[in-house]
């Protein structure tokens, strides 16, 4: 490999990537609204004063990004929509994405040089202190060309043996397939790949990161990686100041306080109380004033006094001036005594004429006020009360000081097991007994374990996260039956570096990148041997613990698009599932195309084999009959679009109509059970019919009506309506499993389910009469407009906040009453006229 010589770029293919993202009847600025509404929001994080600092930095960044994604959609550089939305640059590139799945134009491999670049960099004696696009071009292409020379390409061969790299996007895998090829004598292919690459050698890191230890090969997963809790770590108890977070920040400043800022106030309290005559002031047990007259003993040695803590308290402000707010405070105790002595020691009795007598007598009067505020609430500085708080400040202020070194320490200790990506207990040489919970409980997030000990202990908390543990899992169990070891754990890093790439906006049913489709992927995967049998069983093991997994543990969740693409890649691995109905992703109904593809079509035949005749369909009101001859996707849209009742007259393709979308997305989720019938009908890697009717599905529907009643009882209408919404849809979700669950239980269990769903009125209801009965006066409410309202004075505002909770606890229970209602009169199957409306989520 060290005598290939890298073919130069060639215009021909540049100009082949660059007609990839034409795609006709895409605006090169939709979603520019949408962009600019999140640059709004990150304007208002980062210059907001009351959000960490860690954050309003994370702002800026994101503000940088938005710019860069607004101005590439205006001057048409960014086309998003498209599986190639970066002009000159193929799909296979990996782009980086933002929220929403708008590109900023940068690729992830791309953009500003890494560490390591720069410290490769420096070995070769470049220079990177320019930040020219140019020349920033001329240092990466130099960077993935010295790959190709000695003892570069020795070093990338040992790495490649030894497994010490990581590669962070798939791109960075691309020299060690390269060496792969050469090593296993598939020049040709090598030749190939060098050609395709070429073009993009000035802006893409092809070459991984070096590492001190190989990636472990084994299915353990931790929370947080070291590097995450470092980062936790440095910003509650490290040096840096612009890394800090407010509560960091509020620590220290207290410290500050404790330590130098309360003497202070001791001494001032102190000099006040020196010029009583008398018994100090305090009151009585009936509330009376009483004791001496501050300010009767006042003598130049006071004065001197005076005048040396004034300068103390000014050194101390030069030197701390985040206590400078302690300065400039309007009302207080302190502020009272301050500003008496600055008058005091500004008109001493010498300079004083006879009209400042009255004065004179109201500074007396407000001091000794205040002395007997200070003494009912604290004591004086003398006193056994006083000295209790001083010594439980000072506890606070050890204890502070304890925490903070030992989390110094901690950083130092963890810092050499920065770059593992697994760390097992023997491998935290530390004392964890008299850590504080919190971190105890971070140093068991880098710990790793098996999924299923992550559940059973609660720190997999939703089938999100659960996702996110199985796609790395996934990339795992796919190289394990790889025979090659260096190959396998090649492979593996690469899919996982696939995985971890962020889906891009689509439009006009267009497909996510696959895989296969990058350029590198297919040569290795060409030269790479496998024990097919040992890959079957791997991933008919790993289909089966995925799918119990997150129907037990979350089965009021609908599966999340992360974990349909774990399940996906694992069903490619079983030839006998080539042929089953694909799963089906949930589509945004922002940007819904008003069509489905055949997937969709596929999976509704396969729930009307599955469930015709079930609760599910009598309870939806479905005829799966009828479904089952659907013959194109068009059908099964127009049927979508009757179920859920929205007319004709509101279709529309950019008008971002969500909630008609929203409708009729969700009735295809119900006419398709959303991937419960496709994966129910795997009866040769599972077995869940027998799972569903069993007693095992008898205690999956009693958890799903527990978590509803719970999120039913604890609806707070006081919530903003974004989260009411997404409580509610949730709810609905959540409903709609636990009905296609009991179909296959019998009618008993089903009553016993309904039973307890009905717990739930009662509690609305009595959370209603709670509310009439806090606040009798919003009855007088029921004629008065909302203008009205808020032109009635602050009470009457706060009664209309009132009336808004009540309106939305009654529309919570009417919603409630309908789900219980409909459900009942399907189970008790009454002979009656009346109809019912399922419960659904969007309303």
């Amino acid at each position: 490999m060290a005598s290939r010589q890298l073919i130069p770029p060639d215009n021909t293919a540049a100009q082949q990537a660059s007609s990839l993202n034409q795609y006709d009847g895409i605006s090169s600025t939709f979603g520019i609204p949408y962009l600019s509404g999140l640059l709004f929001k990150a304007g208002m994080t980062a210059t907001s004063e009351h959000v960490d600092p860690v954050d309003r930095s994370r702002a800026r960044s994101k503000i940088e990004q938005l710019l860069q994604t607004i101005q590439g959609s205006i001057n048409g550089t960014l086309t998003h929509g498209s599986r190639a939305p970066i002009a000159d640059a193929p799909v296979w590139l990996t782009p980086e994405v933002i929220t929403g799945g708008f590109t900023t134009g940068q690729l992830a491999a791309g953009g500003p040089l890494s560490h390591y670049e720069i410290e490769l960099a420096s070995q070769l004696g470049l220079s990177v202190t320019s930040d020219l696009p140019d020349d920033l071009a001329n240092i990466r292409s130099a960077l993935n060309q010295i790959w190709f020379t000695e003892p570069y390409s020795c070093h990338l061969e040992t790495m490649l043996l030894n497994g010490k790299y990581r590669v962070n996007t798939p791109e960075e895998g691309v020299m060690l397939i390269l060496m792969a090829l050469h090593r296993s004598g598939h020049d040709d292919e090598a030749e190939q790949l060098i050609e395709t690459i070429s073009p993009y050698l000035g802006s893409v890191r092809f070459f991984p990161e070096p590492a001190e230890q190989p990636l472990p090969l084994n299915t353990d997963e931790a929370m947080r990686s070291v590097a995450e809790v470092l980062t936790q770590l440095d910003n509650r108890f490290g040096p840096a100041p612009e890394h800090k977070s407010n509560n960091r920040l509020r620590l220290d400043q207290n410290a500050l306080v404790f330590d130098q800022w309360l003497p202070l106030k001791d001494r001032l309290v102190a000099l006040i109380q020196g010029t009583v005559e008398g018994d100090l002031p305090y009151y009585n047990t009936e509330g009376e004033l009483c004791g001496g007259m501050p300010l009767a003993r006042v003598t130049t040695e006071w004065f001197e006094q005076a005048s040396r803590y004034l300068a103390d308290r000014k050194q101390i402000t030069e030197q701390h001036p985040e206590l400078m707010y302690r300065t400039t405070r309007k009302r207080g105790s302190e502020r009272i005594l301050q500003r008496s002595l600055e008058i005091l020691l500004a008109y001493p009795p010498e300079h004083r004429c006879h009209s400042d007598t009255e004065g004179f007598q109201k500074i007396q009067f407000t001091l000794r006020k205040t002395l007997a505020d200070i003494h009912r609430k604290q004591g004086f500085p003398d006193t056994e009360r006083y000295q209790q708080a001083l010594n439980q400040r000072q506890g606070w202020l050890e204890h502070y000081q304890k925490r903070y070194h030992t989390g110094h320490s901690l950083i130092h200790q963890l810092q050499p097991l920065k770059d593992c990506v697994q760390v097992k207990p023997q491998d935290l040489n530390m004392d964890t007994a008299g850590l504080p919970k919190p971190i105890k409980k971070l140093l068991a997030a880098i710990q790793s374990k098996p999924v299923i000990e992550l559940l059973e202990w609660g720190d997999i908390t939703s089938a999100e996260v659960l996702a996110s543990k199985y796609l790395n899992i996934a990339a795992i169990v796919k190289s394990d039956s790889i025979l090659d070891p260096s190959l396998a754990a090649l492979f593996a890093q690469v899919t996982q570096a696939f995985f971890k790439r962020r889906s891009v906006l689509l439009l006009k049913l267009q497909h996510q990148v696959r895989m296969e489709e990058l350029p590198w992927v297919k040569h290795l995967q060409a030269i790479t041997p496998f024990d097919q049998d040992k890959r079957v069983k791997n991933a008919d093991k790993l289909l089966t613990d995925m799918v119990t997994q997150v129907l037990t543990y979350f089965p009021q969740t609908i599966l999340p698009n992360r974990f349909i693409k774990s399940l996906g890649q694992m069903i490619e691995e079983l030839p006998e599932l080539s042929l089953e109905p694909p799963l089906t992703e949930e589509l945004a109904a922002d940007i819904f195309m008003h069509k489905f593809s055949d997937k969709f079509l596929m999976a509704a035949k396969q729930a009307a084999s599955l469930m015709q005749g079930t609760l599910y369909e009598t309870y939806y009101g479905l005829d799966y009959g009828s479904i089952a001859k659907l013959k194109t996707p068009d059908a099964l849209y127009c049927l979508c679009k009757q179920k859920s009742g929205v007319t004709k007259e509101s279709r529309g393709l950019w008008n971002h109509r969500t909630v008609e979308n929203g409708k009729i997305i969700e009735w295809q989720q119900i006419i398709t059970t959303h991937n419960l019938a496709t994966l129910t009908a795997l009866t040769n890697a599972l077995d869940l019919p027998e799972l569903f009717s069993s007693e095992s599905g008898k205690t999956l529907n009693h958890k799903i009506a527990r978590w509803i009643v719970i999120k039913c009882v604890r609806y707070n209408p006081a919530n903003p309506d974004k989260i009411r919404l997404q409580e509610h849809k949730n709810i609905a979700y959540a409903f709609r499993q636990m009905i296609f669950f009991l179909s296959f239980q019998p009618h008993d269990a089903q009553l016993s389910v309904l039973e307890k769903l009905k717990v739930i009125p009662r509690n609305l209801a009595r959370k209603i009469t709670d509310l009439y009965i806090e606040t009798p006066g919003l009855v007088r409410f029921d004629d008065m407009n909302v203008i009205e309202m808020m032109a009635a004075g602050e009470h009457d505002r706060k009664l209309l906040e009132k009336k808004q909770r009540l309106d939305r606890l009654n529309k919570k229970k009417e919603q409630v009453d309908t789900m219980i209602h409909s459900l009942e009169m399907v189970l008790t199957d009454h002979k009656t006229q009346e109809s019912y409306k399922p419960f659904v989520a969007w309303l």
